[in-house]
């Protein structure tokens, strides 16, 4: 059984973040940009472990958070591609230190 992740709260200065990535300025966006950030910080989870990450945001290595962030910002970006593209390389590269390796 896979297990639950518990996203923290998104809004603030994780969705500040990604609005500033994406130069956004207004409102309108946001309800689309926090289920994003969401999604970022689950596979974030799943990618490093799910007991390596914080309970909320201010906790989060600055490496974890920013690659969230462009996660994010990659998903949004290629939402209407129709192109199946792997995230950027260095998303992965900055979570790879947090990654437990399992022999």
């Amino acid at each position: 059984m896979p297990t639950l992740i518990v996203v923290p709260d998104l809004t603030g200065a994780p969705l500040a973040a990604l609005k500033e990535w994406l130069a956004i300025s207004g409102p309108r966006e946001d309800a689309l940009l926090l289920r994003l950030l969401a999604a970022g910080y689950e596979t974030c989870a799943r990618f490093v472990e799910p007991s390596a990450m914080p309970a909320d945001w201010a906790g989060l290595p600055s490496a974890l958070a920013e690659g969230i962030v462009r996660f994010a910002a990659w998903q949004y970006r290629e939402r209407d591609g129709g192109v199946d593209r792997p995230p950027p390389a260095a998303i992965a590269a900055l979570w790879r230190p947090y990654r437990t390796l399992r022999l």
